[in-house]
């Protein structure tokens, strides 16, 4: 059963959980991890939406709810794959 609370909530509640992954992995070389918790976001939102829209196909909900409309409509943050530092090498 689906929750009555609004969306823009849902959407805030994981933003800030997702930035403290960001921030707290933003250090090492983890653009694999970072790409599995962006991937987990989406398909968990996206299922969400489907729940709520009642959309029984996956495929009908990977076209009706595409990556960029969750970024864009529904303001999902979007986790960085790659630190934001380049990493310095010695000059010989």
């Amino acid at each position: 059963k689906l929750t009555p609370i609004p969306l823009r909530d849902i959407v805030g509640n994981v933003n800030r959980s997702l930035r403290g992954w960001a921030n707290y992995f933003h250090y090492r070389n983890s653009s694999l991890a970072m790409s599995k918790v962006r991937y987990h976001a989406e398909d968990r939102l996206r299922t969400h939406l489907m729940k709520r829209h009642q959309v029984k196909d996956r495929g009908t909900g990977f076209r009706r709810f595409p990556s960029a409309h969750l970024y864009g409509r529904y303001g999902l943050y979007k986790v960085p794959t790659k630190a934001g530092w380049n990493s310095a090498h010695a000059v010989a």
